[in-house]
């Protein structure tokens, strides 16, 4: 049914009295959008300075905070070597001598998380009984012999050249090769910043090291040591 005209009169008023509304441009949405962030954030454009901040005494150093071990580290290694760190407590500290023997290595590829362990917990030994005062002598080796030299040799080279080759060949170039490992394993034990002598380390294929094991064989043999006998064989399933 059609409005009273008392009520159709009133919303004509209103009507009149309500200004047209229209929707607000983008330069006005972002007067209001910065308004608001400017009433939230009062204060934080320029920082209030700290009361306190003089009464804080801060050391002035030029200590970086940052490590930068790429280029730190091997200037530390640089002045170890320089000032002679490892044969200096070798020579002066005035406890007994410690002599750490070293499990050589396999001669034959890069070093792994493996190598990096072994060594790494030997340098602690060495250093912990060095800080004691005793005379540390740590001499690193390596393993020249063995099917993982030989393997690694194998890989190297084509199907041909391993049916052409003899086992005199095959034994020099292992030992070629693994001299050359030898190179490379020694520098990154280095950059691990394991101390040692690694100039003078002993090699398995050493004439020296090989007429001292053929001796101690002979001892062992004429001793009874050495016999012919069974022993279990472990083998895993899974291998």
């Amino acid at each position: 049914p059609p409005p009273p005209p008392a009520a159709a009169a009133a919303s004509a008023a209103v009507a009149e009295k309500a200004p047209e509304q229209t929707a607000p441009t983008s330069s006005e949405q972002k007067t209001a959008t910065a308004g608001k962030k400017g009433g939230r954030g009062k204060g934080k454009g320029k920082e209030e300075e700290n009361p306190f901040s003089d009464s804080i005494n801060l050391p002035q150093t030029t200590f970086t905070q940052r490590a930068n071990a790429v280029t730190r580290e091997p200037e530390l290694q640089a002045f170890w070597a320089e000032q002679r760190v490892y044969e200096r407590q070798a020579e002066s500290n005035p406890g007994e001598v410690f002599v750490l023997h070293d499990g050589p290595p396999y001669a034959n590829g890069e070093l792994h998380m493996g190598h990096a362990l072994n060594k790494i917990l030997k340098d602690f030994i060495n250093r912990y009984q060095s800080l004691r005062g005793r005379k540390v002598r740590y001499v690193p080796g390596w393993d020249c012999h063995g099917l993982p030299i030989e393997l690694a040799v194998l890989k190297s080279m084509k199907s041909s050249e391993r049916q052409q080759l003899t086992p005199l060949d095959l034994r020099r170039k292992a030992a070629s090769f693994a001299l050359s490992q030898v190179d490379k394993q020694r520098d990154s034990f280095k950059r691990y910043g394991v101390m040692g002598e690694w100039e003078k380390p002993y090699l398995t294929l050493d004439p020296e090291y090989e007429a001292a094991q053929i001796d101690i064989l002979g001892k062992m043999l004429l001793k009874g040591h050495v016999y012919k006998g069974k022993k279990p064989v472990h083998w895993s399933p899974s291998s």
